[in-house]
C-alpha cells in the first residue's frame, strides 16, 4: 500500500471520529424493557423536587439578556394540564402543580402565586403552528398585576404504563422559555386513581387488592388492575 493511500485512510478514520464525537449522545434512546404495568408508584414530591433542580440548573442565566430567568421576581405556578386538552386536567394534575411548587419553593425564595383552572386562569394555549405553546392571555395579565417574572407551566401526556410530564419556565415578558425538562413516572395503583380522579378506596374498587403474576398471595385477579372496573 502506498504512502498516499495510508494518508487517506488516516484521514478518513480521523474525519469520522470527528463526526462521532460532534453527534449529539443519547440522540436515539431505546428501551427495550418489557411495556407492563407497574405495581409500585413514583415518590411524586421527591421525582418533582429532582426535576426543579435539574431545570433550574439549566436555565438561562441573566448575563444572558432579557429572556434569562430573573429570581428576584414572583412565579406563577400553575396546575399540570393534559397534553391533549389544556382545559382539562385531574387529581394527578393538581398533585404533579402541587409538588412542583413545593420543589420550586424548597430552591429559590421568589414569592409563588398560585393559580389553577378554577381560577379561570388557563396557563398555556395553542400556537399558530402546531406544537407551539404560548402563555394565555390571561396568566399574561395576572402576571403583569404582580410583576411576576416568570410562570412554570406544566402538562402531562398518559401512555400505557407511563405518565410523561413536561414543565417549562417561561419569561414573561418575552413570552419565550427559559428553562425545561421532562420526567415520567410509572402507572401504578395510586397514579392510575388520581388521573381518574379516584380518591376513595371504594372507589377505587379492584385495584387495592391487586397483586402481580407471582406474588405470594392469597388472592389474585386476571385482569390487570388498570381496566378491573373498564374505567
Amino acid at each position: 500500500m502506498t504512502n498516499f493511500h495510508k494518508s487517506s485512510r488516516i484521514v478518513l478514520a480521523l474525519a469520522v471520529l470527528s463526526v462521532e464525537a460532534c453527534a449529539p449522545r443519547n440522540s436515539l434512546v431505546t428501551d427495550n424493557g418489557a411495556t407492563s404495568l407497574s405495581s409500585v408508584d413514583a415518590n411524586y414530591t421527591e421525582t418533582a423536587h429532582r426535576a426543579i433542580q435539574y431545570m433550574l440548573e439549566n436555565a438561562r442565566d441573566s448575563i444572558v439578556g432579557d429572556d434569562s430567568f430573573d429570581p428576584t421576581r414572583p412565579v406563577i405556578v400553575a396546575s399540570s394540564v393534559d397534553l391533549n386538552n389544556f382545559n382539562m386536567t385531574s387529581n394527578f394534575g393538581r398533585l404533579m402543580g402541587q409538588s412542583l411548587k413545593i420543589g420550586l419553593q424548597s430552591q429559590r425564595k421568589n414569592k409563588i402565586i398560585e393559580v389553577d383552572l378554577r381560577q379561570g386562569y388557563i396557563p398555556i394555549v395553542q400556537g399558530v403552528n402546531a406544537g407551539e405553546f404560548l402563555l394565555s392571555r390571561n396568566l399574561i395579565t395576572l402576571a403583569a398585576r404582580f410583576n411576576a417574572g416568570a410562570a412554570l407551566v406544566s402538562t402531562y401526556s398518559v401512555a400505557l404504563n407511563k405518565v410523561y410530564v413536561t414543565i417549562e419556565l417561561i419569561n414573561v415578558d418575552q413570552n419565550v422559555i427559559v428553562a425545561a425538562h421532562q420526567f415520567e413516572v410509572p402507572i401504578g395503583p395510586r397514579t392510575w386513581a388520581l388521573l381518574k380522579n379516584k380518591e376513595f378506596p371504594t372507589d377505587a374498587g379492584e385495584i387495592l387488592r391487586y397483586s402481580p403474576p407471582g406474588a405470594a398471595t392469597s388472592q389474585s385477579y386476571s385482569k390487570p388492575w388498570p381496566f378491573a372496573d373498564n374505567g
